[in-house]
């Protein structure tokens, strides 16, 4: 293993952007900001660079040498959160050598949202450096995993071994009694989330001797990385093998989040003796457990144990809708368990449970199309119980209801592809011109992505809806380049130099980039002088891929350098003074009260954790934008999200807002800023039901409720925010 002071002056020695700032320190005495307004000052210069997506290398190695160790820690995130992988040297020396932990946990965090993997075998070295603080080799374990993630595809197998390997020797014995809401609580549930992220076999059984900790998070942590990395190829032998010991764990466990977690593992076992511990919580307390009860049941390996009590608990749950006032039924708190026992059914393919499902298709509204979970369970029972029995009169949702039509498209996508039945009603639509293009974008998952229906996305990319031209895109990217396709394809990036929103240049340009014709260059040249900053970015990595293999380091170095100097800085036209007011508001907390129409949530908003997030919140809020919104989607035990215009998910409020990833933990009640792709936030947000450790680092968590979980918990689909009023102290 390379020597880490030659590492480091190797990549100091590097030619162009590394050769005269990069990785080195400057000669002298370090900076120093006074103790007054100067941290202040430094503060509001980082949170600039930050919303301009600049690494100004001159600066940060100013600010990471300062004397103040807030200012180098405040440092080392700023440049995690812009980015670049080549300031990876500057963090490492910092992880290395800084005096502070704080700073050096904060590095090596920083070091993760780079997602490169150059810093790999120091991440490991500091995590096994048993002299070095718990919280910065808990940030290390974390690093190591982000990165294996975002490179999945490319990590060689070695390399992604060694990095579990360090994670799992510096883990202490799974019966060790760890105290709640220690340093070494934080290290071992962030080292098991490392695991669960790093997605190797070798994890597994790791894994469930964690199921015996006396610790609930750790034990909640074990059993959430065990759920999500059941579907690896090699889980369900290492599972079904320990399944009475898992049984045994899911029947012995008190803690509701960590019975949630274990019933997924169950139901990826999905044998008699799984199914047997999972039917009698059926009827637990907690809705919750009820919910991943029911997903859990529907993988069982024999349907006919677990169709009939779930049948059940559907005609009793019809039975207790029916008696629900009318006007409450489409936000009746039950309803969602209803939903999940229909897709169950659906998964299940219970053809008993047909009368059942049309019933329930038909409530509230007495139309088709009220619930996209029962349009796709009954297009899981068969053509005919989705379409009807007569072939020449599809069942068919209302012509003026945009949504119950987007929530049959989504039962129409999942009837089989070749079906003919299906192609007509595509057809069909289709050909109206007067469908919502909300609606459209629900049809057109329904369009089959294949060569022999080239000619219709090719049609859409001429669509006047940005969201259409988007999924066009999209599916042109998966089918093999043609001449009309690029033609096509570099007509509709021109003419969406005119839109607002950005999500069809991007789409677009993804969607070239699969294609390595010459006549692609002109397309991406003029991309790089596009007004947003999000597409010179994508423009610029794909003409940064396709750089010639002949080129030299050196010239290459120089052609990467002309490439970020046409992306530049991300324009955003505000003040220094701007970024000044929210650095003073940093120790205030605003609360946000939003008023729905199942009762109130206050919010705690991290101003300090993420400033430019919470002020664009505030922002929208005291314009009333988000005023009778609704909440468009609920996923039990998951989250609930608000704060799109157009209702389908696809909305925002024009503009695009920066990540500011921090390490604050998604727990019960966190909220967080929904994206399509880095930096891509707006007017979307979303609460989580429970902890979901695998949004941590990966979403801007910007809030907490503080008051009204059970109004959280009561939340379904459409549901709407009424208000919402800030209280400033």
């Amino acid at each position: 293993m390379m020597n880490r002071r030659h590492f480091l002056s190797l990549c100091c020695l590097t030619a162009g952007w590394c050769s005269t700032v990069w990785g080195q320190r400057r000669s002298g005495p370090p900076p120093v900001l006074g103790r007054a307004n100067s941290a202040q000052q430094a503060f509001a210069r980082l949170l600039q660079l930050e919303d301009e997506r600049y690494s100004h290398a001159e600066e940060f190695v100013d600010f990471l040498g300062s004397a103040n160790a807030r200012v180098r820690r405040r440092a080392c995130l700023a440049l995690g959160r812009i980015g670049d992988p080549r300031s990876y040297t500057l963090l490492l020396e910092r992880l290395y050598d800084d005096g502070n932990a704080r700073v050096r946990a904060m590095a090596a965090f920083a070091l993760g949202e780079l997602e490169t993997t150059e810093p790999l075998e120091d991440l490991c070295r500091v995590l096994l450096r048993e002299t070095e603080m718990l919280p910065v080799r808990a940030r290390c374990a974390e690093a190591l995993g982000k990165i294996a993630a975002a490179n999945a595809r490319t990590l060689d197998a070695d390399t992604l071994q060694g990095g579990l390997a360090a994670v799992l020797k510096s883990l202490p014995q799974p019966t060790e009694d760890i105290p709640s809401g220690s340093e070494r609580e934080l290290f071992t549930t962030l080292s098991l989330t490392a695991m669960m992220r790093m997605r190797h076999a070798a994890g597994l059984p790791p894994l469930l001797r964690w199921l015996a900790s006396p610790n609930a998070a750790v034990r909640f942590h074990a059993a959430n990385a065990l759920a999500r990395l059941s579907d690896l190829p090699e889980a369900e032998k290492t599972l079904t093998r320990e399944g009475e010991k898992l049984v045994a764990y899911f029947r012995e466990e008190k803690q509701v989040v960590v019975q949630v977690a274990l019933a997924r593992v169950l139901g990826a076992i999905g044998d008699g003796e799984a199914v047997a511990a999972l039917l009698p919580r059926l009827a637990a307390e907690e809705a919750a457990v009820r919910i991943a009860v029911i997903r859990a049941l529907s993988n069982a390996r024999r349907p006919e144990e677990v169709i009939p009590p779930l049948l059940d608990r559907l005609r009793a749950g019809l039975s207790r809708y029916a008696k629900v006032e009318a006007d409450e039924r489409p936000t009746w708190d039950g309803l969602p368990e209803l939903l999940m026992l229909a897709e169950a059914l659906g998964r299940l393919k219970a053809g008993e449970a047909q009368p059942w499902l049309e019933q329930l298709r038909m409530l509230p509204t007495g139309r088709l199309g009220a619930n996209p979970e029962v349009e796709i369970a009954l297009a899981r029972l068969g053509t005919a119980a989705f379409l009807g029995a007569d072939p020449e009169k599809p069942l068919l949702p209302p012509d003026n209801d945009w949504r119950a039509q987007a929530y049959y498209f989504a039962g129409l996508a999942a009837l089989p592809p070749e079906e003919p039945r299906r192609r007509r009603v595509v057809e069909d639509f289709l050909a109206r011109t007067g469908l919502d293009a909300r609606a459209r974008t629900a049809l057109l998952a329904a369009v089959p992505k294949t060569p022999a229906w080239a000619a219709v996305w090719e049609q859409e990319l001429r669509h006047p809806d940005v969201m259409v031209r988007a999924a066009a895109a999209a599916a042109l990217e998966v089918l093999p380049p043609t001449d009309q396709g690029r033609k096509a394809l570099i007509a509709a990036l021109t003419a969406a130099r005119e839109d607002t929103q950005n999500d069809a240049r991007l789409a677009i340009l993804k969607a070239l980039a699969a294609d390595p014709h010459p006549d692609t260059e002109a397309a991406f040249d003029l991309a790089m002088r596009d007004p947003d900053w999000l597409v010179r970015r994508q423009s610029g990595e794909v003409l940064r891929r396709r750089l010639p293999s002949t080129l030299s380091e050196e010239e290459r170095a120089q052609a990467g350098e002309t490439l970020d100097s046409r992306i530049g800085i991300c324009r955003t036209n505000r003040p220094a003074a701007f970024y000044g007011r929210l650095v003073r508001q940093y120790a205030r907390h605003p609360r946000a009260v939003i008023t729905t129409t199942k009762g109130e949530l206050t919010l705690e908003l991290f101003s300090e954790d993420a400033p430019l997030t919470v002020e664009n919140f505030i922002a929208l809020a005291e314009r009333g934008f988000f005023d009778d919104l609704t909440f468009h989607r609920v996923v039990p035990n998951f989250v609930v999200q608000g704060g799109d215009p157009r209702g389908d998910g696809d909305g925002g409020p024009g503009y695009q807002i920066r990540c500011e990833i921090n390490e604050r933990p998604y727990l019960r009640g966190s909220v967080g800023m929904a994206l399509s792709g880095k930096d891509t936030g707006g007017s979307q947000w979303f609460i989580c039901h429970l902890p979901q450790p695998h949004l941590d680092g990966g979403y801007t968590c910007f809030g907490q409720v503080v008051e009204g979980l059970e109004t959280l918990d009561r939340l379904v689909r459409q549901d709407r925010i009424l208000s919402i009023r800030l209280v400033r102290d």
